[in-house]
């Protein structure tokens, strides 16, 4: 890390704190109520991702809706990604998803090689169809997985800004189809 990282107290943006990046998930909240658990970023690349996602998405939804964004799942470190495979999300894929920003691993070589960061979220007494649609029509993200109107969604900022949407097509607790579509598309779709 080329610089001393902020506290977790700091605001990375106007309405939310790092803090807010990386304690989100049940699982590490559930972790650190049993003795703590290591989540913090090591690379300075992965603060400024949390910054970039407060200002480019996060602050304008809250700015927009009115309403508080509700961060479910932030960043996953080497050891919350390990908890959290070893619990109750055996399929998770840190190489993929981004919530591992711009982390290294053991070998020093990127986790995820796209880089950025991801959250999953929900904007309290709003539809995340319709949010996920504001998002699409007006922010840089990366990419977008979304899954109902009534689940968080998932968006990441990163370089490549991919605007890449994924429909996770599936039921409760059953396996999901993902079905990559156009802008287009996706703002043309009935909310489920």
């Amino acid at each position: 890390m080329n610089r001393r990282p902020p506290s977790l107290e700091s605001h990375c943006g106007e309405f939310l704190s790092y803090g807010d990046f990386i304690t989100c998930s049940d699982t590490w909240k559930r972790l650190d109520r049993d003795g703590g658990i290591d989540n913090i970023p090591r690379q300075s690349e992965t603060w400024a991702s949390m910054e970039r996602m407060a200002r480019d998405i996060l602050d304008p939804v809250r700015r927009h809706f009115e309403q508080r964004v509700i961060l479910t799942y932030g960043f996953s470190g080497p050891a919350l990604a390990r908890a959290l495979r070893a619990t109750e999300y055996p399929n998770i894929t840190p190489s993929g998803d981004q919530h591992a920003g711009s982390e290294l691993n053991r070998n020093g070589n990127l986790i995820c090689k796209r880089r950025g960061i991801a959250v999953d979220f929900h904007v309290a007494g709003t539809s995340s169809w319709e949010v996920a649609r504001w998002v699409v029509e007006n922010t840089p993200f990366d990419r977008l997985y979304f899954y109902s109107a009534h689940r968080p969604f998932h968006v990441s900022v990163g370089p490549d800004e991919n605007r890449s949407i994924v429909f996770m097509r599936g039921y409760r607790g059953g396996p999901h189809q993902p079905i990559t579509m156009t802008r287009s598309k996706f703002l043309s779709l009935e909310p489920s």
